[in-house]
């Protein structure tokens, strides 16, 4: 037992400090299982594996480009309009900021009276360390932000061109024919029902999206085509990311609107849309060959959240479905497996 814990520990260590290299491979090796099937197509109409996988890599880094293109109008629109924004929500919300000035007042004033009664010899000089300016910071965000794009890229085409040739090579190398045809069934049964799960949630977070900014332009919600598009991201992470953009639509009617009745109507339109969509639409149509315990779910969005940060998070469902079809695989694990399941 021993031994097992601090072979765990050492994981998590591992997992911890290697995020900036394990995070691109994990987020390539998901995007290779949802983009696989179609270079198998292309290679059926006699396309290359190496150009097919060259075609899907600049099509998604094309798409991404415009669609980061297209809503960095609305979205530095909002960045310089922040600090009105601020203001407007000092305005409307001034009864609840004064409350917490006085309580932050209050404290104050305990604090200074603590330090006079405990320090009868005079103020302590307090020294302050100054870290990297903010420029600095920005600076060294991008550049990490870049590199990462980049391995992302390379990985994904080599994962997309050369990852079907390792894994035959691979199981070539098994001596037992039981062995070779077992994992090789393992390795078809994880490719179409990740690529499946992913293709299905993309769509049902497409449309969610879509309805979304419908619904938000219908009320008259300033830049309805980002808060879909923000959705449409925030919903790869179940309960918490429909909870944020419920507070994000919410601050956004609070600024947009004045009367209470018209400020809760955009927020409850979203919560009916994520209610739908999480209660009926995707188990009508995930159906239960993937289906996953909620309590898993929640769990490891918080422990991949906590090592991998927002990316973590956003990879912490599929990684889940990864994990449970690896785990229904071996008879040894099999009790895991029915575990991360509904």
């Amino acid at each position: 037992m021993a031994t097992v814990g601090l072979f765990v520990i050492a994981v998590l260590f591992a997992l911890y400090f290697g995020r900036d290299v394990l995070l691109p491979i994990m987020l390539a090796l998901i995007l290779s299982f949802l983009l696989r099937p179609l270079v198998r197509a292309l290679y059926r109409v006699r396309v290359p594996e190496g150009i097919g996988a060259a075609i899907m890599v600049v099509s998604l880094f094309g798409g991404v480009l415009l669609a980061v293109y297209t809503l960095s109008g609305p979205a530095a629109e909002w960045v310089n309009r922040m600090p009105r924004v601020m203001h407007e929500l000092e305005f409307k919300l001034g009864d609840i900021r004064a409350g917490i000035d006085r309580a932050r007042e209050a404290s104050r004033q305990i604090e200074q009276i603590a330090k006079e009664t405990g320090n009868p010899s005079g103020p302590v000089r307090e020294v302050v360390v100054r870290g990297p300016t903010l420029m600095e910071q920005a600076v060294s965000q991008v550049e990490t932000v870049l590199a990462n794009v980049v391995i992302l890229l390379v990985l994904l085409y080599f994962f997309l061109a050369r990852g079907r040739h390792s894994l035959e090579a691979l199981i070539g190398t098994m001596r037992n024919v039981d062995d070779r045809v077992h994992y090789a069934m393992v390795a078809a049964t994880l490719q179409q029902n990740i690529a499946a799960y992913l293709l299905t949630i993309t769509v049902i977070n497409a449309i969610l999206g879509l309805a979304t900014g419908l619904v938000m332009w219908l009320w008259g919600l300033p830049n309805p085509a980002l808060w879909g598009v923000m959705v449409a991201l925030a919903n790869y992470i179940p309960f918490i990311g429909p909870a944020v953009m419920t507070g994000v639509l919410f601050l956004v009617s609070v600024l947009t609107f004045d009367s209470l009745g018209t400020i809760i109507l955009p927020p409850l339109s979203f919560v009916a849309l994520t209610t739908i969509e999480g209660n009926f639409l995707t188990p009508m149509i995930v159906g239960r060959r993937l289906s996953l315990n909620p309590i898993a779910v929640f769990v490891s969005i918080l422990f991949w959240g906590w090592l991998w940060g927002i990316p973590g998070a956003l990879l912490a469902v599929p990684i889940l479905a990864i994990l449970k079809i690896l785990f229904d695989a071996h008879e040894p694990l099999k009790p895991v497996g029915a575990l991360l399941g509904d």
